[in-house]
């Protein structure tokens, strides 16, 4: 039996040769999360990764008491591969990397966290990819299935791999998954695929990591392309490339949005088969965006299982998730908003037509290191409503191309050096009925760890206003 496959029993998996490549630096994360799996089940586990140990401590940590592991940090050694059976791949580690063509030279196989997955789930999976709103229409897709009754298992890119909960899935249960592209690329190692995948939308993102916007909305395509003919994928009608797509997947097609056929928004209404669930008014979201989210979130929710009274009772109740179009605090009449997953154009984008008609002034607090993407659109969009909008600028490649931008029509701004500096700055010039938000159209790298340690960056400077 290949190792691909084979069932998590200590008979099967006692000294095997496992190595994992990229531990990563979430607790719950893939690389620990497989690595830990695997030292329980008695393989020799070769740990390694590009970060040195005081970067990974405390996952590294995880797994010390285990005999049967052994740690390479601060690089990856050739070596490791060629004694390995298996190589368990975190998402970041790139295919054209030169550890994963020794391991491809050498026919061994590799796989990862989801594929691994999926292979031993008994129950049904619903997979949720796009370039915006993954981890919100995954979140509403697991609350209208638990407020139907279901028992539903919550993991994937939302730093919870799947392989912590796997031993505890029934048959009876429902799995949901949030894909990033570089875990959509893995889904053909497995021989079982999710029942029900949805992709939110196909936006330019991550061209710094793909040769092109062809070739980063072929990985986010793997989540469909290897279905059966009874599963279920659900694309935005309104995109482009979910359109295309249609004609493309194996399985059975619902489509949603504006010209959805399944679901869609009307006068303000959101339906389903043509029946009202909810009015926009009636939510707690804010943004025609999240009017998208949810309604990818019901078709889905509602092929695998949940009730339309499920569904509308996470629709009325539902506030969002933290780091995106998150409230922190009202402080002097001024409102700070956390938006800072929008690390694309596209996504500030959304954030101002979500905002602008709540505040009288809105604040951005922007800029960062680029991802290869253009800045155009946003400009524009910036120059209409200019009068209205302030913007303080991180340092970055990705700063630079806006101020480009800027410039060409006439937006103002004012360069910082930290979060603290912005925060304070524009709460000097804020008053009250406007907001201040995060939402930085780039990547977090350089000045902070990542996305999450500048949301939390933010969060604790607008906590010390006085």
């Amino acid at each position: 039996m290949s190792l691909l496959h084979a069932p998590f029993t200590r008979t099967l998996w006692k000294d095997k040769r496992v190595l994992i490549l990229g531990l990563g630096q979430y607790p719950k994360g893939s690389g620990v999360s497989a690595a830990l799996a695997f030292a329980k089940l008695g393989a020799k586990v070769v740990v390694t990764d590009e970060k040195e140990e005081a970067d990974l401590k405390a996952n590294v940590d995880q797994l010390r008491k285990y005999k049967n592991v052994r740690f390479v940090l601060g690089k990856h050694e050739l070596s490791d591969i060629d004694e390995a059976e298996i190589v368990v791949a975190n998402p970041r580690v790139r295919p054209t990397s030169p550890m994963m063509q020794r391991a491809r030279k050498k026919g061994i196989p590799v796989t990862s966290d989801i594929a691994l997955f999926l292979d031993r789930c008994p129950a049904q999976v619903v997979a949720i990819t796009g370039t915006r709103g993954k981890s919100t229409t995954t979140t509403l897709i697991a609350e209208m299935l638990k407020a139907s009754g279901k028992k539903v298992w919550l993991g994937g890119n939302i730093l919870v791999s799947p392989l912590t909960f796997v031993s505890k899935v029934k048959a009876k249960d429902i799995v949901v998954l949030e894909l990033s592209s570089w875990q959509c690329e893995s889904l053909g190692m497995s021989s079982h695929q999710p029942h029900v995948s949805v992709v939110t939308n196909l936006m330019r993102d991550h061209l710094n990591a793909y040769e092109g916007m062809e070739d980063y909305a072929e990985a986010k395509a793997q989540i469909f392309r290897h279905q059966g003919p009874d599963d279920v994928v659900i694309f935005n009608a309104d995109d482009a490339l979910g359109n295309r797509w249609t004609k493309e997947a194996p399985g059975r097609v619902l489509t949603f949005g504006k010209k959805g056929k399944i679901a869609r928004v009307k006068n303000g209404v959101l339906l389903l088969d043509g029946k009202e669930v909810i009015k926009e008014t009636q939510m707690q979201l804010m943004g025609e965006h999240n009017v998208m989210n949810a309604l990818a979130a019901m078709v889905a929710a509602r092929e695998a299982g949940a009730s339309i009274k499920g569904i509308k009772t996470v629709l009325k109740t539902f506030k969002g998730l933290e780091n995106r179009l998150q409230v922190i605090r009202e402080h002097q009449g001024v409102t700070y908003i956390n938006d800072t997953t929008a690390t694309t154009p596209d996504a500030a984008i959304a954030a101002c037509k979500a905002m602008l008609p709540r505040a009288n002034f809105l604040f951005f607090i922007m800029g960062g290191a680029d991802k290869e993407l253009e800045y155009a659109e946003l400009g524009v969009v910036l120059k209409k409503a200019k009068k209205r909008i302030g913007i303080f600028l991180f340092p970055g490649k990705a700063s630079e191309k806006m101020v480009k931008e800027f410039n060409r029509n006439g937006i103002a701004y004012e360069e910082v050096g930290d979060m603290k500096t912005a925060v304070q700055r524009a709460s000097e010039v804020a008053q009250s009925g406007d907001a201040i938000i995060l939402s930085s159209a780039a990547a977090s790298f350089g000045l902070f760890k990542n996305e999450f340690d500048r949301g939390e960056q933010f969060v604790k400077a607008v906590k010390h206003l006085k």
